[in-house]
């Protein structure tokens, strides 16, 4: 009788021990501590996963690339088990998420990252398993509209863009910018501000959120304020750090993923927008948007761009015209127009 109370005891014990089993996770990002994606994002994340595990999960966040690399390393550190979660840029890493990318083709967007969030991780669920093998998605949202920021010359048609050295975050918007008439050059992010600054490009594409934390209204004067595009943003966890997780732990990562947190986030994104593009206003910056033709003209134009996407998915074996008319059909849906 002594013996079979120790041994349920013991087993009680170890039945315990495992119940109360922590994980430790890191999640490492290129962006700053102080910017909206750790501070209305990562962060809280965290702090609610935590929460919700009664501590048995715990994340250590390293921002601003503390554990070395650059930007465009964050997969392949995610991939070697380097860390467990990473926050990125689908574009930062070019040819690992062609797929992707086609959520950022030029007029795709749906000018909310509300509505264009849930699109792009609806998209990606559907039809690009196969580029997030390994990966456990936990978020796949969009900035807010991304426009057109010049410095000492407004566009307001397509031949105003003619020659302009533009930077560009991605491929696709550099093959529209060519297709514009524009050059499109490749520079990080914390390098736009003095590219700008020193005459080294003629303006950027990117989104208004971004621009107060950059400042970017004090080294720019014209924005032409019609979206071309959304970037995508990817919370990323590595499925073998997932899949070590208890079922009752994966179902507290899983309540804060998917397309409803890809909406929380979009909602966030798109309430800094207006405060940016007041901000630009006040600082004596001129805004104004193309008109509904000269819209039509570009989207006309951009057209080389779509044909690249499609035969590049076509060159990796897939059926670009297939998944072509899914980026279209899923935009149309959450809005685009």
């Amino acid at each position: 009788m002594h013996r079979l109370l120790a041994a349920s005891l013991g087993l009680a014990a170890v039945i315990g021990t495992a119940e109360a089993q922590e994980f430790t996770f890191r999640l490492h990002s290129f962006s700053s501590p102080t910017s909206l994606d750790h501070t209305m994002h990562l962060d809280r994340w965290a702090e609610r996963v935590e929460a919700a595990s009664d501590g048995r999960i715990r994340i250590e966040i390293f921002p601003a690339m503390q554990l070395g690399g650059a930007a465009g390393d964050l997969v392949q550190q995610l991939e070697d088990g380097v860390v467990d979660m990473i926050w990125t840029v689908a574009g930062f890493t070019p040819g690992r998420f062609p797929g992707m990318e086609g959520i950022e083709l030029p007029f795709m967007n749906t000018g909310l990252s509300a509505t264009m969030s849930p699109a792009a991780m609806e998209f990606a669920l559907e039809h690009l398993q196969d580029e997030f093998d390994g990966i456990k998605i936990i978020s796949i949202h969009t900035t807010d509209r991304a426009i057109l920021h010049t410095v000492d010359k407004p566009v307001r048609t397509k031949e105003d863009l003619e020659g302009m050295r533009i930077r560009v975050a991605g491929r696709f918007i550099g093959e529209a910018v060519r297709a514009l008439g524009g050059v499109p050059v490749g520079i990080p992010l914390p390098g736009v501000y003095e590219a700008l600054a020193r005459g080294q490009v003629d303006g950027m594409y990117i989104n208004w959120a971004i621009t107060l934390p950059y400042r970017f209204y004090e080294v720019t004067n014209y924005q032409t304020d019609t979206a071309l595009f959304q970037g995508t943003l990817l919370t990323l966890m590595s499925q073998d750090a997932y899949d070590r997780l208890p079922d009752d732990l994966k179902a507290v990562i899983d309540a804060e993923s998917g397309i409803a947190y890809a909406k929380r986030l979009g909602e966030i994104w798109d309430g800094q927008t207006e405060a940016a593009r007041q901000a630009t206003i006040d600082a004596g910056n001129e805004v104004f948007e193309l008109t509904p033709e000269e819209r039509a003209r570009w989207i006309e134009a951009v057209r080389p761009a779509y044909d690249a996407w499609i035969a590049e998915m076509n060159r990796l074996g897939r059926d670009g015209e297939a998944l072509f008319e899914a980026v279209l059909e899923i935009t149309a849906k959450y809005g685009r127009n």
